[in-house]
């Protein structure tokens, strides 16, 4: 039993794998390349054995050992040893069969097949410099001609030496079909992966875009959107309120005497304290409202409702940071915060909004803070009109 979570581990990293899904892992799609290549040359021992061909069947047993080799090396990360190794068995081998039993039997199928790894492990293994990269872009290309030419060569002297072994007709088919067919596989499979490694790297690519995105529209002290972000919801607001008529108001609020708290306690205090705002501050509206840090120590809110909806609101985050406690270091810090409300009606526009949220909050401001304003009182003059 305490295999087996290490055996599902493995079932679920081919899974992976072939299907793309969980992120491609390069290393592991070459580590089951070279274990298929193992099991192929375990085959070929017994297909050379059982046609007669002792000295491949003998040659294929060493291979195998030899791949076993170039799999560690590949599970250790040097890929293009690994692939060099490859390279250099096939080729060696693609000779020796053709000495041995003739062109006909199909084994250059397999250099023609490893053609497509040039370009796989130039685009998706090598180095993630991109300048590297383009550097070297031609060399997938001058290594499938260097290819082309020992392919050529090999035919060509293939016509002028007869092989070693002369093999029945019927046993040179199987040997061709035999090539052939998994040549042919590894292509497929190598043209999945490349397939599958593109996708993975537009979604790789898609997702830093949109963290990007995302780390541009937070501020990244307090993580509630930045200005330029609300801006961007006022506009939408202010748009569906013309259309539908959906009110939408706005709170502004500013910490009271944090000026106070940066000098007496310094700015890494103050830092805390506003990250401390911020968290009362999403736990107190609702889905759909926008809390923004707007400049400073001052917040703003987009609030869908009328004013009073809006005031309620305020009024809420006012009482839990009058209430709410600052840790920092042995020190425990109590600060108030002071809003001012303003709602949509026909005819505002977003800059006269703002401007009547900060009018009623800096009226709070100099009444002697700590309250939410909504609509400052009209002045009484106390001067009589009297003759």
């Amino acid at each position: 039993m305490a295999d087996k979570p290490e055996e599902m581990k493995r079932e679920s990293a081919f899974i992976r794998v072939v299907t793309g899904i969980g992120g491609i892992n390069h290393q592991e799609i070459l580590e089951i390349l070279s274990v298929a290549i193992i099991i192929i040359h375990v085959v070929m021992v017994f297909m050379y054995h059982l046609m007669g061909v002792w000295q491949l069947a003998l040659y294929n047993i060493i291979v195998t050992a030899y791949y076993s080799y170039c799999l560690t090396v590949v599970r250790e990360g040097k890929v293009l040893k690994g692939y060099l190794l490859t390279f250099i068995e096939i080729v060696l081998q693609m000779v020796i069969t053709m000495f041995f039993i003739g062109w006909d039997s199909g084994f250059f199928c397999y250099v023609i097949a490893i053609i497509p790894l040039y370009y796989y492990i130039s685009m998706f293994v090598t180095g993630n410099n991109e300048k590297e990269k383009n550097e070297h872009i031609f060399t997938p290309m001058i290594c499938s001609f260097v290819t082309l030419v020992i392919l050529l060569a090999t035919y060509i002297i293939s016509q002028f030496v007869a092989p070693l072994v002369q093999m029945e007709s019927g046993a040179m088919k199987v040997a061709f079909i035999f090539n052939v067919v998994f040549s042919v596989l590894l292509i497929i499979w190598m043209s999945h992966f490349f397939v599958l490694g593109y996708k993975s790297s537009i979604d790789i690519l898609s997702n830093k875009n949109a963290s990007l995105d995302e780390e541009a529209s937070i501020d990244p002290l307090t993580g509630l959107v930045n200005r330029r972000t609300m801006e961007l919801s006022l506009d939408k607001a202010l748009e569906d309120a013309k259309k539908s008529g959906a009110l939408f108001s706005l709170v502004m609020g500013d910490i009271d005497f944090f000026k106070r708290i940066n000098d007496t306690y310094g700015h890494d205090c103050g830092d805390v304290s506003l990250v401390s705002v911020a968290d009362i501050l999403k736990t107190c509206v609702r889905d759909g409202d926008v809390v923004c840090r707007w400049g400073g120590e001052e917040f703003l809110l987009l609030i869908k409702g009328n004013r009073s909806v809006a005031s309620n609101v305020a009024e809420r985050i006012r009482a839990r940071i009058e209430n709410n406690v600052v840790e920092y270091g042995e020190h425990k810090i109590t600060f108030t915060m002071t809003l001012g409300v303003s709602t949509y009606a026909p005819g505002y526009s977003l800059e006269s909004l703002v401007t009547q949220a900060d009018e009623n909050l800096y009226y709070g401001k100099e009444h002697g803070r700590n309250q939410v304003v909504s609509t400052k009182p009209k002045v009484i003059s106390t001067v009589s009109t009297d003759v």
